[in-house]
């Protein structure tokens, strides 16, 4: 998988709800982790992801 292919895998399941990066991390346990952080640091440099000042978790930021 590219890390574009899962950068938007990631996008959509945190639009079904806010997850922790360890959350996302064994969600996605099969993607290697380098693939894992390079589509990471894609969505944090486009500004797609936020997050709950309580919990911490990550968000998809509205568009």
């Amino acid at each position: 998988m590219t890390p574009e292919a899962l950068a938007d895998k990631i996008l959509e399941r945190l639009k079904d709800g806010p997850l922790h990066f360890e959350d996302i991390l064994l969600e996605f346990g099969d993607v290697p982790y380098r693939v894992m952080l390079q589509a990471w640091g894609r969505l944090r440099e486009a500004g797609a992801l936020g997050r709950e000042i309580e919990t911490g978790k990550y968000v998809a930021n509205e568009d």
